[in-house]
């Protein structure tokens, strides 16, 4: 594939999807600055990254809050001044919790959209602002979720932010595209990351989404980043405002009960 720019940022960056994600836009020859709110992470992720693929002069780490908009526009001037102004954007952050929503707390409820939402927003606005002024065309990829549109319960504020994530998405993809912009996203099912791995991927919990997807398999890190990649190359030069399902099938069936699930079998 041809990715349609060689600068790119991938926020969320220190692990799971998104360090993949970085991993690949490498391998298709890309540079890439991550950025994570850990900074000792995000910048050994960085260094490995770099030592794997035998370019470190390809890599940066920058750490910050994907809801600040000074972060976010000092790490793209770090990549604009390390590689040049970026063209691709993977708006890959998040953060969820899970609660019935008479015991959410106000501060989940507004985390979870500072992190999924805002940060999307952020993110995308301070992409849209630089490229357009540079005339230069670019791809923005956002991960929304299964959640976006298969609800369950326990989940309220991620499945809400998912879906804004995703109505945003379309938006964004409207006003850029006659600026040579395309804007999409990609909505995992179960995936293999540091996160699911804290109670979702066994027992009980990890049976019903096995069941629960016709592929019959967890998804993998790299599963979510080809679909990334190719949104974020010519070979999808006629793709915009799409939220492209990579949940191995798992939307066509719809979701089990998160919480009754996890309350029949407690985490260890």
């Amino acid at each position: 594939m041809q990715l349609i720019g060689s600068s790119a940022i991938v926020t969320g960056g220190a692990q799971g999807i998104g360090l993949a994600i970085a991993r690949r836009i490498l391998d298709e020859g890309g540079s890439v600055l991550l950025l994570d709110l850990n900074r000792e992470g995000v910048e050994a992720a960085a260094a490995r990254l770099g030592a794997d693929a035998g370019a470190p002069e390809r890599v940066a780490a920058h750490a910050g809050s994907v809801a600040s908009a000074a972060d976010v526009d000092a790490a793209f001037d770090a990549a604009t001044e390390r590689f040049g102004i970026p063209q691709l954007l993977a708006n890959n952050a998040g953060w969820a919790s899970m609660s019935p929503i008479v015991d959410t707390s106000d501060e989940d409820w507004d985390r979870v959209f500072e992190v999924c939402v805002r940060g999307v927003f952020v993110g995308t606005r301070a992409f849209g602002r630089r490229a357009l002024a540079a005339g230069l065309p670019g791809a923005v990829v956002n991960t929304s979720s299964l959640n976006y549109m298969a609800a369950t319960e326990g989940l309220a504020a991620y499945c809400a932010a998912k879906a804004a994530v995703s109505q945003f998405t379309k938006v964004a993809a409207l006003e850029f595209a006659p600026h040579g912009i395309r804007v999409n996203a990609v909505a995992p099912g179960i995936t293999r990351t540091p996160m699911s791995e804290g109670g979702f991927l066994g027992g009980r919990m990890g049976e019903e989404f096995i069941a629960h997807t016709p592929m019959g398999r967890f998804g993998e890190p790299e599963d979510i980043a080809s679909a990334v990649a190719l949104l974020m190359s010519q070979d999808a030069g006629w793709v915009t405002g799409v939220t492209l399902n990579v949940d191995g099938g798992a939307h066509i069936r719809g979701l089990h009960n998160y919480w009754d699930t996890m309350q029949a079998e407690p985490v260890a």
